[in-house]
């Protein structure tokens, strides 16, 4: 049985989701404001909490079910260091409003059923 359309779309805005942290990353390698290890820490968090989107994003289209809960706390693990470091806006709301949205399908009754029911 193939997944859902919530799900399947849910999946997407996570990898979308991923696809921003790397843009967002790579930019700041051109903003002349942020020194050198500023800029090392932001790669690094940036690369690694996007490998975790695009893992746990596959890993709920496989139908793995925890995999879900954990990229909900993820992402409320996200938005709280979005909130703390002060992000501004552009990207880091278009990331907030993508999340919620993903987590909104991927809770949704349709999702659900897939995830939890018989295989």
């Amino acid at each position: 049985m193939p997944p859902p359309k919530p799900l399947r779309i849910a999946v997407v805005l996570w990898w979308t989701v991923a696809l921003l942290l790397l843009l967002e990353t790579a930019l700041t390698w051109f903003d002349p404001t942020v020194d050198g290890r500023l800029m090392l820490v932001n790669t690094v968090v940036g690369t690694v909490m996007a490998a975790i989107y695009l893992a746990l994003g596959a890993l709920v289209f496989r139908r793995v079910a925890w995999a879900r809960l954990v990229l909900t706390v993820f992402a409320a693990v996200h938005l709280v260091l979005m909130i703390v470091s002060g992000a501004g806006f552009g990207i880091p709301v278009l990331l907030l409003v993508l999340g919620a949205a993903g987590t909104v399908l991927m809770w949704a009754q349709q999702s659900s059923d897939f995830l939890t029911g018989e295989r």
